[in-house]
């Protein structure tokens, strides 16, 4: 009898270290889930993170905060991600941006600051175009009209963005290889700030995500002249593409959700379950509305392959750009 007694602690020991085997995956999340953004508050991706956020907790029943990590052209947010633990509490909303830092490395010779290896595509929540706002006093309407003056000025047409070889960025590169035209480009620490400098004629012109764009062409503070996507998106309905202006450029802000790669399959399906639920909550959608955001959700392997896709277009855009200071 003594020795069955002496057997009942290590039986419980056994079944206690079972249940905390099991726990982690089967009972998450059981504590606040945060979502990165390696951005400053106030640009496109901050605006539907934390709409987004406030949707998510909604399905796991768990705070889900929104942690601003800028810096870097994002490299900074991009990064601690990459280097967090694979348990779904760290997860990731960013833009363009994520695919470019590995090039930028390899372009100035340096140890990559993450591998996109580390990371786990989980889902594309919108998919905006980017709206080229100039200042009033630029005296120009039309993309035609930038693209002469651009060629034509004795001084160099300056652009903003949030920040060099980023999401903000690109575009306008791309509208550089296209067109041929050269512009002083002057990097910010996000797209709010990007914003400020161009209202404020310190720049002529910027490519802007509609969300943070529409507010001041409202205001009429900056006139737009083009937008990158495949078509013509609200509330930019009487604005010409880049495409329908002759100029071969098609450009997405998007924004994605991502996480630490090696995430449990049962996690990525509850996270990726609780991402496909908040895009349809009516709250989401009407905030997404609010701010001129466009919801364009994909997961699995159509995201897969889009992400695979982008990534060299966005990496053949910085070999374009070239080595320059940061």
């Amino acid at each position: 009898m003594r020795q069955f007694f002496k057997l009942i602690p290590l039986y419980l020991v056994l079944q206690v270290s079972w249940i905390f085997q099991v726990s982690a995956e089967d009972l998450f999340p059981n504590k606040p889930i945060n979502i990165v953004n390696p951005n400053p508050p106030g640009g496109f991706v901050d605006n539907v993170g934390r709409s987004l956020a406030i949707a998510m907790q909604k399905y796991l029943k768990q705070p889900v905060l929104i942690i601003n990590k800028p810096g870097a052209n994002g490299a900074i947010g991009h990064t601690f991600v990459a280097n967090a633990a694979p348990d779904g509490y760290t997860l990731l909303i960013t833009s363009p941006s994520l695919a470019t830092q590995p090039a930028i490395d390899t372009l100035f010779n340096r140890p990559p600051n993450y591998s996109l290896s580390k990371i786990t595509p989980i889902a594309q929540i919108t998919s905006d175009p980017a709206i080229i706002l100039v200042n009033p006093d630029m005296g120009v309407k039309t993309i035609q009209e930038f693209v002469k003056k651009a060629n034509l000025s004795k001084e160099s047409i300056s652009i903003s963005s949030s920040g060099t070889y980023g999401a903000t960025h690109l575009p306008m590169a791309m509208l550089e290889n296209v067109s041929g035209i050269k512009l002083k480009h002057v990097p910010t620490s996000g797209g709010a700030p990007a914003i400020t400098l161009a209202i404020g004629g310190h720049v002529n012109a910027l490519a802007s995500a509609p969300s943070v764009a529409n507010p001041q062409v409202q205001a009429h503070r900056l006139i737009p002249i083009a937008q990158t996507g495949s078509k013509r998106y609200p509330p930019f309905l009487d604005i010409p593409t880049l495409k329908e202006s002759n100029l071969n450029v098609e450009y997405a802000l998007w924004t994605s959700l991502f996480a630490p790669a090696g995430l449990p399959p049962q996690i990525q399906q509850q996270i990726t379950q609780a991402v496909r639920e908040a895009v349809q909550d009516e709250q989401f959608k009407q905030s997404m509305q609010k701010g001129n955001s466009i919801i364009s959700y994909m997961d699995g392997e159509d995201f897969n392959i889009f992400w695979k896709n982008d990534v060299k277009k966005l990496q053949d855009t910085v070999k374009f750009i070239g080595k320059i200071d940061e």
